[in-house]
């Protein structure tokens, strides 16, 4: 009844190649960590290539590290009978600290890196995948994994190219002159969601500001481009750019 179980509970690749896949054996281990180094460097390259603090080799070595985790966590289940499942499941918390290290709040009070800390969870998720021989979920969720990464954020583009939505970051010479910029706003039919004074800028001697508008209809970026730069023209008004 057993070897039934087992027998239907293998990866679709492993029934393929051979069960000694689902082993742990020199081989085994050898095409893993391959594997884990490929799909480690294939999801890290896209986030070196767009500067991201956790790029290539950190993706590697988290993929890298979990399939060895999962390896050992196996081996010690078979040779000493340990809990299958115990150090993975503190490689998926403990990775929460390392991704928690690539988001920050920049100066213009935006919240960078929470991609990056998904993309190394999932990596390392991956990477656990192959360390137990789930060969086919690694190599089907790796391909996910990337699609999200590289075409989701073209979509992400368009669609706020298309929403009249806008977030402003704008820097005021003096405090007083939001009073101005906000009438204005106002007679050009711009609804206003928030004002958000940024404390970063506080020691710059200029007024920095945060600002959320709802055009009054559905904007193109272009023509949205064009408001921008006419505001960038008035004398109170140091810089402007949408965020």
């Amino acid at each position: 009844m057993f070897l039934q179980i087992y027998a239907t509970s293998l990866d679709p690749i492993v029934k393929w190649l051979g069960e000694w896949l689902a082993e742990i054996n020199f081989a085994s281990i050898s095409i893993r960590l391959f594997i884990a180094l490929l799909i480690g460097g294939f999801l890290g390259l896209d986030r070196s290539n767009k500067k991201q603090p956790a790029g290539l080799r950190t993706y590697i070595l988290v993929c890298v590290g979990s399939t060895i985790a999962a390896m050992t966590n196996q081996f010690m289940s078979q040779v000493y009978g340990a809990d299958a499942s115990r150090i993975g499941a503190n490689i998926i918390t403990g990775i929460g600290f390392l991704g928690a290290g690539t988001i920050i709040v920049t100066s213009r009070s935006k919240i960078r890196g929470l991609t990056t800390a998904a993309g190394l969870w999932c990596c390392a998720c991956v990477g656990l995948a192959i360390g137990i021989g789930f060969y086919s979920i690694a190599i089907l969720g790796s391909l996910l994994i990337y699609i999200a990464l590289k075409l989701l954020p073209l979509l992400e583009k368009a669609l706020i190219n298309k929403t009249k939505y806008v977030d402003l970051h704008i820097e005021f010479d003096y405090r007083t002159n939001l009073k101005d910029f906000i009438k204005l706003l106002r007679s050009e039919g711009v609804k206003i969601i928030s004002v958000d004074l940024n404390p970063s800028y506080s020691q710059s001697g200029l007024s920095v500001y945060e600002i959320t508008i709802q055009l009054a209809t559905k904007t193109l970026t272009k023509d949205c481009k064009k408001m921008i730069e006419e505001w960038s023209k008035l004398e109170y008004v140091e810089w402007i750019e949408r965020v």
